[in-house]
């Protein structure tokens, strides 16, 4: 049986939302292999693997994704160089960042503001 660590020794999450501005759609498959891809070219194998991506909600305007707490900016620069996804145009804009998932997900209905 695998040992569970303490809560208190686990490395704290930040939450992501973002916003995608396309030319068309998107789906989540397309998009989470070019964040993978794209933190891969940028951070290299060992530095994306440091920064803990997930993507934790998905749909056609937006997400949810997870990072490291430490590697924050590295993800947002991850996301700034995405420009096309599965052959379709887009930008990706951060517009808010939380240390839970409910605060994310505020910034995700609001739309930033």
């Amino acid at each position: 049986m695998a040992m569970r660590l303490l809560p208190s020794l686990r490395e704290k999450k930040r939450y992501l939302a973002f916003k995608i501005i396309s030319e068309g759609t998107v789906s989540r498959r397309d998009f989470v292999d070019e964040l993978a891809r794209s933190a891969s070219s940028l951070l290299g194998d060992q530095g994306s693997s440091k920064c803990g991506l997930k993507v934790l909600s998905f749909d056609r305007e937006g997400g949810i994704i997870k990072c490291e707490r430490t590697k924050t900016a590295h993800t947002r620069a991850v996301l700034a160089t995405i420009n096309r996804v599965g052959g379709v145009r887009v930008a990706v804009h951060v517009i808010g960042s939380s240390g839970s998932v409910k605060g994310a997900g505020r910034f995700a209905e609001t739309g930033g503001a």
